[in-house]
């Protein structure tokens, strides 16, 4: 709770220093369902400062909880992106810290352990006409815990407007880690808006990934098996001005098992 209130007066005393637009302020609850009979719930909240359009600023927190018959595991991570925008070329950076807790339930805890994560993306963007193309760089690296690993992930990013209302995303991936194993997925996502109140969303990831950083979401996957498949989709709707309701669901399968998510949260924005 005291990291949630640092972001919100931070967000607070950037904007008393700077012109600025938009505040959006975004809670989400997460629940996953393993085939391994894991449970998790995710309880998360993202802040954006949109500054004239020139300078977006984003920061998320977010608690995990796993439990299983004979152990827990609780995880916490703060991230945090820059959007910079000059003229029609777009600079990102993007980074996030996770910190893990296993606690062994079995063997009277002897084998607790830590882990923690680290990992930052810089992308460039150009926009032309209705079109976006992007390359980004991503550094991971888990110095700490049960798998120690450092890694790079290459991302290219093309994105359009099919018209006024469906926009098209293509993000291919290719993963190096320092064992020499490389890896390549290619994910796409579809954008309606039925209305300007109510918009939907599919995406889809096939190939095989790891230790994936979403610098536009903010959020990693951080399991060390590789991860095979991802289909989902999502619904927005405004229930009033400025606040939408957001809920979704997404099926993401691992080498040897599978999640379930389910998601619910609020969008909420003040026009200044």
């Amino acid at each position: 709770m005291k990291i949630i209130l640092i972001l919100l007066f931070s967000s607070i005393l950037v904007l008393a220093q700077e012109s600025y637009t938009i505040i959006s302020v975004s809670p989400f609850y997460t629940y996953g369902k393993y085939s391994n009979k894991v449970l998790s719930n995710s309880k998360a909240i993202y802040g954006t400062v949109n500054l004239s359009g020139s300078v977006i600023l984003s920061s998320g927190y977010d608690m995990i909880s796993m439990k299983y018959d004979d152990w827990n595991y609780n995880q916490n991570s703060f991230s945090a992106s820059a959007l910079f925008r000059i003229s029609d070329l777009h600079l990102k950076l993007a980074g996030i810290k996770v910190r893990g807790d296993f606690i062994d339930n079995l063997f009277n805890q002897s084998f607790n352990y830590q882990d923690e994560v680290y990992s930052i993306t810089s992308e460039l963007i150009y926009k032309y006409n209705w079109n976006y193309f992007g390359i980004g760089l991503n550094y991971s690296n888990s110095g700490k815990g049960f798998n120690i690993l450092k890694a790079y992930n290459m991302n290219i990013r093309y994105e359009f407007f099919f018209n006024y209302y469906t926009y098209l995303s293509f993000r291919p991936n290719c993963y190096f880690e320092n064992s020499t194993k490389k890896l390549f997925s290619f994910a796409s996502k579809l954008t309606h808006w039925f209305s300007p109140d109510f918009i939907g969303n599919i995406n889809l990831t096939l190939g095989n990934r790891r230790y994936y950083f979403d610098n536009d979401l903010l959020t990693i996957y951080n399991q060390y098996e590789t991860q095979k498949l991802v289909l989902g989709g999502s619904l927005d709707y405004s229930i009033i001005d400025e606040l939408n309701i957001s809920g979704g669901y997404q099926h993401t399968k691992f080498e040897s098992f599978s999640v379930n998510y389910f998601f619910l949260g609020l969008r909420s924005k003040i026009i200044f």
